[in-house]
């Protein structure tokens, strides 16, 4: 499903994906509230979506948390003419599997919605590039770990059961690796970790 609100833009992309066989748009969208109703009647695999969405009642963010929570099968890839780090970094904290810059090719955007449509995730090398002088080496194996087991999505109570450590030690690692990474949440230290190709979703 393409979720864009410039109808040029959505004719380019359909135009784009109609060439590909492996790819069936199986419907488009102006807002947030057409592309919840499209999502729950068409079950598409993977959304592509702005970020602006100008005119809706919703941006792009607030849509993909909408159907993360509503709609955890449809996976999101963010497809945007906003270039700054801080974006990408909203995208991944809001749920989404991949993101992509109107300035990369057709083929990234391809690229992307492959790997969401397999579960897997994908960022702009435009993000990727910006993404550089953190030192993960400063991460211990056990914070690392607690990091990409929250990204797969298990809760505090799991990570520890998974790890064999209590929840205030996993608590303690998650608040070290928020330290280390600069983020000011869990959520935006798991998308540090996904620009950075850390891990998958899931992984």
């Amino acid at each position: 499903m393409l979720v864009d609100d410039h109808r040029m833009v959505l004719l380019g992309l359909r135009t784009l994906f109609h060439n590909r066989p492996e790819v069936d748009v199986v419907a488009v969208a102006h807002d947030a509230d057409e592309a919840i109703e499209a999502c729950r009647t068409q079950q598409p695999r993977v959304a592509v979506v702005d970020v602006s969405l100008d005119g809706s009642n919703a941006d792009g963010f607030e849509l993909c948390r909408r159907l993360r929570a509503e709609l955890p099968e449809v996976e999101v890839v963010f497809y945007t003419g906003m270039d700054d780090i801080g974006i990408a970094e909203r995208a991944f904290a809001s749920g989404a599997q991949g993101i992509v810059s109107k300035g990369d090719s057709a083929g990234d955007l391809l690229r992307a919605v492959l790997l969401a449509s397999r579960g897997r995730t994908y960022t702009s090398p435009v993000f990727a590039a910006q993404a550089d002088g953190r030192d993960f080496e400063e991460l211990s194996p056990k914070q690392l770990t607690a990091l990409r087991l929250l990204a797969a999505g298990l809760e505090r109570k799991q990570i520890a059961e998974r790890m064999n450590i209590g929840e205030e030690t996993v608590k303690s690692h998650l608040s070290e690796v928020r330290r280390k990474l600069g983020a000011r949440t869990s959520a935006q230290a798991v998308a540090i970790g996904l620009i950075n190709s850390l891990f998958d979703y899931g992984e």
